[in-house]
């Protein structure tokens, strides 16, 4: 009798993928609301000069530590960042994180790449909104994150909580940061941590459907056709 290998968790927990749906839309629809409100401005709003007046000391008392947290939403550290986790969750037999990894975080970076001229908001006539440096840093936080939920397999709400830690400790420390650098407006960066919430739960839900299918093919005894032929 041939022993069977037990398969890795889901990529999302069942118990988890209705609550994270709502969150996807939730962020989706905060977004557009921003989107709509400061598309072409090029001035900051209500909201952005109340939290600027609080977070720009930071930028003259702790001016280097400022400039690190900025690097780490940067394109190289993303694209650097992604790929080591990438390996990580090949190395732990986590394939369809390994693709998440991947993909959440280059398809966030193409889309606020897109999205910054086709909305037109500026500062210091360059384009602001939404923050590609929050979008990455929140991408890789919800990924690693995805990686530890899958590792300590939590419950419902503990799956959630990690999630929810790990998306705004790297989002809003980079966030932070560019408000503290007056390199974007507070909106821009909330911006950009709803397009990478909204992007990466997206791609991991549609990969947990993808992966439960292949499953399921197999269990069936289903073979899937090769492409060469």
């Amino acid at each position: 009798m041939t022993a069977v290998t037990p398969s890795p968790p889901a990529l999302v927990p069942p118990s988890m993928r209705r609550s994270l749906a709502v969150v996807t839309a939730v962020a989706a629809l905060v977004f557009v609301v921003l989107a709509v409100r400061y598309a072409g401005t090029s001035a900051a709003g209500r909201l952005d000069v109340r939290v600027d007046n609080v977070v720009d000391p930071l930028a003259s008392t702790h001016h280097w530590f400022v400039g690190q947290i900025m690097r780490l939403g940067s394109p190289l550290f993303v694209v650097v960042l992604a790929i080591i986790t990438a390996g990580l969750c090949l190395l732990l037999r986590r394939r369809w994180l390994a693709v998440l990894a991947i993909v959440g975080p280059g398809i966030t970076g193409v889309a606020t790449t897109l999205l910054k001229p086709a909305l037109g908001r500026t500062l210091d006539a360059a384009f602001a909104f939404p923050s590609g440096h929050t979008a990455g840093a929140t991408a890789l936080g919800l990924v690693l994150a995805f990686l530890a939920v899958s590792l300590v397999q939590p419950r419902r709400a503990g799956g959630l909580a990690m999630l929810a830690a790990g998306a705004l400790t790297a989002g809003g420390a980079v966030g932070t940061a560019m408000i503290a650098d007056n390199a974007h407006y507070p909106t821009d960066t909330v911006a950009g941590f709803c397009v990478a919430v909204v992007i990466v739960l997206v791609s991991a839900l549609v990969l947990d459907r993808i992966a439960a299918r292949r499953g399921h093919d197999r269990s069936a005894g289903v073979t899937a056709p090769d492409p060469s032929n």
